[in-house]
């Protein structure tokens, strides 16, 4: 399995960046192994959404079940999809007028061990630069 992991103080609000991780439709805009993304259903406090990844040229579809507390926290978990195991949380704290606490952690494994050599390498790369990626959307849109 394999996981990552980041805490970071970022320029703008806890809602904003909440608002940019819960724009999952917008995820190919921004996040370039995403090349489709759309919410299923919607309830309070949690979402079923899917998305296409590209691995190396390889695309794979997977839906997660996401629950929320709005500008607080993101906890994702798959439901289906080329992943064995995919386990993510975001939280977000207010630190001041203008930052928040980011920290992101992610934890993966592919199910066939053929995608497993081939994308984990890829995806393990996205995940490092997830927060950053996240971070940019955000003070593009605030």
């Amino acid at each position: 399995m394999r996981s990552f992991e980041e805490t970071r103080i970022i320029h703008c609000s806890a809602a904003n960046m909440f608002t940019v991780v819960m724009d999952i439709e917008a995820y190919p805009e921004f996040l370039p192994w995403v090349t489709g993304a759309s919410i299923l259903t919607r309830s309070n406090g949690d979402l079923t959404a899917e998305l296409v990844a590209d691995f190396a040229g390889s695309h794979h579809t997977f839906r997660t079940i996401d629950r929320f507390v709005v500008n607080k926290l993101v906890e994702i978990r798959l439901l289906d999809g080329p992943f064995r195991f995919l386990e993510s949380i975001w939280t977000f704290d207010q630190l001041d007028d203008v930052s928040c606490k980011v920290h992101f952690s992610i934890e993966f494994e592919f199910r066939n061990m053929m995608l497993d050599l081939v994308a984990s390498p890829i995806f393990a790369t996205a995940c490092k630069s997830m927060v950053q990626a996240f971070e940019k959307r955000a003070r593009g849109v605030s």
